[in-house]
């Protein structure tokens, strides 16, 4: 099985955002073949794991390729990684990074082997492997963060050039956008508006952050690096966004990164929630004090936070949005 998660439990609309199976679908598979026992809560909502959800995502990729559910639904999590293995393209010969891991701190060992020599292709397939065996969630968590952080901790410390800091930043981008693009676009969700303020360049947080949030559920429009206040709240009005994220990675000690922070948060609707995240985070949320900015400390802590926000917001008159010329 992939690695236990049991901690963060979803309700069934997240489970079918993640699937694609309906909601119909997967209480025939549970009544008829007993595939998964979700837990209730003491309304009788059904919640499931990510175990459980990463179980029925395989299940419904090898029933499109033409696997009958009755023939499938006894297998576990290695047999039927095994069995999708089997159905997908075969390739050229397997080169030596994209072996088969068994965890995900193996998968993220190799991901760093491949940083150090420089193989950008062999990156790339690990990343795209531990997304079909582990799922978005344990991929974003267990390895991309993890992999952005020792890197840049091994170039600060002078143990990695810059030229390998560039291509895993530039691998890892590339993934995570077409990460974000894959992800089904519901009409019904809420919304989150993802920057980085001016003068923050770096922008793999912010894509991780869109990425976690997609795997929610909800829709997220990354604007970009780099944009002044303005812009970000214009966009946040122009998408009706229930919350607006900002990620600051370096430098984490710009004197006009707080006055952003504060004048967006005056630009943005009381009931829009604002959110800070990064390895500058702390100081920089630390600097604002002003209550209604949430500080993010990692994607564990994105998760509960989007969580809890209510998918609609209470109506409000139309922004003036001259505010924001």
């Amino acid at each position: 099985m992939p690695p236990n998660s049991k901690e963060l439990r979803h309700p069934i609309k997240v489970v079918c955002h993640r699937t694609g199976l309906t909601s119909h679908a997967i209480r025939v598979w549970e009544r008829r073949y007993g595939l998964i026992c979700c837990q209730r809560t003491d309304s009788n909502r059904r919640l499931y794991s990510d175990d459980e959800i990463e179980r029925l995502r395989l299940l419904k990729t090898l029933t499109d390729c033409g696997h009958r559910i009755s023939q499938i639904s006894k297998l576990d999590h290695e047999e039927l990684y095994a069995l999708h293995k089997k159905d997908l393209p075969q390739s050229a010969p397997e080169d030596p990074h994209s072996r088969i891991h068994s965890t995900p701190a193996q998968c993220l060992a190799r991901c760093l082997e491949a940083v150090v020599e420089l193989e950008a292709a062999a990156m790339t397939e690990l990343l795209e492997q531990s997304l079909i065996r582990y799922g978005a969630r344990t991929t974003l968590i267990q390895i991309v963060a993890p992999l952005v952080h020792e890197v840049g901790e091994a170039w600060r410390k002078g143990e990695l050039r810059v030229v390998h800091e560039h291509l895993a930043t530039n691998v890892v981008r590339d993934f995570l956008a077409l990460s974000v693009r894959c992800y089904p676009n519901n009409r019904n969700s809420p919304e989150i508006v993802i920057a980085t303020p001016t003068g923050q360049i770096h922008e793999v947080g912010a894509l991780l952050a869109a990425a976690a949030a997609r795997d929610l559920g909800w829709r997220a429009t990354y604007l970009g690096p780099s944009l002044p206040a303005e812009e970000i709240a214009a966009a946040a009005a122009t998408r009706k966004a229930r919350a607006v994220a900002l990620s600051t990675v370096y430098p984490g000690d710009d004197p006009q990164i707080p006055i952003e922070i504060t004048r967006l948060r005056q630009l943005l609707p009381a009931e829009t929630t604002m959110l800070i995240g990064g390895r500058a985070a702390f100081g920089y949320h630390g600097a604002l004090r002003i209550p209604d900015v949430h500080l993010v400390t990692g994607l564990h802590d994105l998760e509960k936070i989007l969580e809890r926000i209510p998918s609609t917001a209470p109506a409000q008159p139309a922004p003036d949005q001259s505010t924001f010329a």
